[in-house]
């Protein structure tokens, strides 16, 4: 597909997302505020599911992001999100299952971690972030490797950032 197209087909893609999504609100699991700690944002995104709910939560969000995002073994169209994640992603965190497509198509453009578990990808994030910044956790993959569904996946990622 050309460039133009796939831009297109992105841009509507994204706002079909803005318009289903403008009408709900307080969704457990999806660009959920789990609380600000020294002035860093912790964003519970684990409804994301896939990088086009993904990419709709990077627009929605301002400050520089801190990207936890997890791995399976579907492959991922990465064109959905590329531009906003030149934009707004200061470091990529992978957690799972090893992962290279991310860390080929983004590591020489953003800096890029792979840590096996959910717990020492979320104490990288914290050791990394400044104030100002949004660490989101927004897997863009099923949960079904290590989680009977989202919402366990996203209660841990909680109950890990309530420890910090």
């Amino acid at each position: 597909m050309n460039k133009i197209v796939t831009k297109t087909l992105k841009d509507q893609m994204l706002q079909n997302r803005k318009e289903s999504l403008s009408s709900f609100t307080a969704i457990d699991h999806r660009v959920e505020k789990v609380r600000e700690i020294d002035n860093v944002l912790w964003i519970n995104d684990s409804k994301s599911t896939d990088m086009g709910a993904t990419a709709y939560s990077m627009e929605n969000l301002q400050a520089p992001l801190i990207w936890i995002v997890g791995c399976d073994e579907n492959e991922r169209n990465l064109d959905i999100i590329n531009d906003l994640a030149l934009e707004k992603v200061k470091e990529i965190i992978c957690y799972g299952k090893f992962e290279t497509a991310i860390k080929y198509h983004f590591a020489s453009k953003i800096k890029y971690t792979y840590k096996k578990e959910l717990e020492d990808a979320v104490e990288l994030a914290k050791v990394n972030s400044i104030a100002g910044d949004v660490v989101l956790f927004s897997p863009a993959c099923a949960s079904y490797a290590n989680y009977e569904n989202y919402q366990e996946r996203g209660s841990h990622f909680k109950s890990l950032v309530d420890q910090i």
